[in-house]
């Protein structure tokens, strides 16, 4: 019991170990397959975050750049109209064409940062709110352009420079825009359509992508909270797992619990009946050694009195009756050794029942007439009834016998001074043979 016991355990462990084992191997491996696709995710949803937020801002600020540098045209357009008209009036100065243009430029372009003129030969630039030097934003405007031109050689036409670009538009509205750095956008005009002077006047902006970082972070801000949410599903992911693991290894437990009971309840029912069984063997076989000690002993007490008795020329029928003892003996030793050799061979499976005719008349009185008076120590009376015409049945006479043995044997054993009847009958079907007592 034990050993079975210990043998379940162990079994029990080991398919513990395995079940442990699988289930880490498969959280391993869905983690890292997880956390892969959540990494390649995370960087798609980047490149995609900042494409989409790139694409915006290229589609946008270019409608943007266009609106309002058409708006600035527009501006120039007014303000050169004004001019004439106040030169037309005499309200300013022509002597100091120049210095009234960028006096009424301040007042009218709130939101230019330079204002400049240009005839031809000179670019004059005035600064209007900022505290940088115009003739410096000039400059890296110019630069600015330059550089893109040389990138995009169609960007000027046919001309090399700004400047070239300025002299062949500067009498008619023109300007340009670039989104790099800090965004710049130029326009112009010439006053040639107002007053007849061949003077280009315009403005210049800076910082007109300043609206360009607010979406950028727009863009970033829902990148990461689409990140977060993402991360939180992976974690999430990662609890559920955790969660589902240790319900099974509690199913796991309950159903190990379960199966460990079933399977070892028929081994304790096995093993109750295995001590159960040689606990009976083991009595079985002291009282067969009690039981064949005692006609042994009568058999060899028996023996010796007859000797006696013929060496002194005893009478005849004494020794006759102590024959009949030991005779009486040695069959009832004999059908105990048989009763011995039979339980072993059912125990072993050795059993083997050899059908053939038998008459059932003539098997009972032959058991009766052997082994009644070996058995019958209670001074019972013997009654059969087995009618002459009884019919022969197919079965083994020897095993037969044993069970006719048996039943008067027990009947004898439990009746004093009674009565056994042995009663035979039969009908279409079977024979029936019936040991009763009154005991």
């Amino acid at each position: 019991m034990r050993k079975e016991t210990s043998k379940s355990r162990l079994l029990r462990r080991k398919l513990l170990t395995a079940l442990i084992s699988c289930l880490i191997a498969v959280l391993g491996i869905c983690t890292m397959i997880f956390n892969m696709i959540y990494q390649q995710a995370s960087v798609n949803v980047n490149l995609y975050s900042g494409a989409m937020a790139g694409q915006t801002v290229s589609a946008v600020s270019d409608a943007y750049y266009q609106q309002f540098l058409a708006s600035q045209q527009q501006y120039l357009h007014d303000f050169g109209k004004e001019m004439a008209l106040l030169l037309y009036e005499g309200s300013i100065d022509t002597q100091n064409w120049r210095e009234a243009l960028r006096q009424q430029a301040v007042t009218y372009f709130s939101s230019a940062d330079v204002f400049f003129l240009y005839d031809g030969s000179t670019l004059d630039s005035y600064e209007m709110y900022s505290a940088e030097n115009a003739e410096r934003m000039m400059q890296d405007m110019i630069a600015l352009f330059d550089q893109k031109a040389e990138e995009a050689p169609e960007y000027y036409g046919n001309q090399s420079n700004f400047i070239d670009w300025l002299n062949t538009c500067m009498e008619q509205p023109c300007g340009s825009y670039t989104k790099d750095v800090e965004g710049y956008v130029i326009a112009w005009d010439n006053t040639l359509n107002y007053s007849g002077e061949n003077l280009c006047f315009g403005v210049l902006m800076r910082n007109v992508n300043s609206w360009v970082e607010p979406i950028k972070e727009c863009a970033d801000e829902q990148t990461d909270t689409l990140l977060n949410n993402m991360d939180r599903l992976f974690r999430k992911y990662i609890f559920m797992m955790i969660i589902s693991i240790i319900c099974v290894f509690a199913l796991f437990l309950v159903i190990s619990a379960i199966l460990s009971k079933k399977i070892a309840d028929p081994v304790v029912s096995e093993h109750d009946m295995l001590v159960q069984v040689n606990e009976m063997k083991t009595t079985f076989l002291s009282d067969a050694s009690h039981e064949l000690k005692t006609p042994l002993a009568a058999m060899s007490g028996y023996a010796q009195d007859a000797e006696l008795d013929l060496m002194n020329d005893g009478e005849k029928t004494t020794v006759q009756n102590k024959l009949r003892r030991i005779s009486s003996e040695a069959n009832r030793m004999a059908l105990m050794v048989t009763q011995i050799l039979d339980a072993t061979r059912i125990e072993e499976g050795r059993m083997v029942l050899e059908s053939a005719p038998c008459d059932l008349d003539s098997l009972v009185r032959k058991t009766v007439e052997t082994y009644f008076a070996v058995l019958n120590k209670n001074h019972n009376r013997l009654i059969l009834r087995i009618p002459i015409d009884l019919p022969k049945v197919n079965a083994d006479a020897t095993r037969l016998q044993r069970v006719f043995v048996n039943l008067i044997s027990n009947a004898l054993k439990h009746t004093n001074n009674g009565t056994v009847l042995i009663k035979a009958g039969a009908d279409a079907e079977q024979v029936t043979v019936t040991v009763r007592d009154t005991g």
